[in-house]
């Protein structure tokens, strides 16, 4: 009896904390751009996404637009679902590629 009283809430924090489900789970988003890029943006940069760990794809695009503000889009990326997925903007000659991130 003890133990379903202790086993039973182990396992309902458990499952709330490492969310398995979402292994398995995925989601797209289409979002607009934001509404003050919508007179003709200047892009800035573009570049290509890549994966280190998670198989990634996808372009980056940093915009400025009319009142000097700059916005990142991603477009077309896909990636796994994974426990600790981070996206790091470094440029190509970066010494940091080297390396791992």
């Amino acid at each position: 009896m003890i133990l379903i009283l202790i086993g039973v809430p182990v396992i309902a924090v458990a499952w709330w904390a490492f969310r398995p489900e979402k292994l398995f789970i995925n989601q797209r988003v289409s979002e607009a751009a934001p509404a003050a890029l919508s007179s003709e943006p200047e892009a800035l940069y573009t570049g290509k996404l890549e994966g280190k760990v998670h198989p990634t794809s996808g372009r980056a695009t940093i915009y400025k637009s009319a009142d000097g503000k700059e916005y990142l889009r991603l477009s077309d990326f896909t990636t796994s679902n994974g426990p600790d997925v981070h996206v790091l903007l470094v440029r190509a000659e970066d010494k940091a590629l080297d390396g791992r991130l």
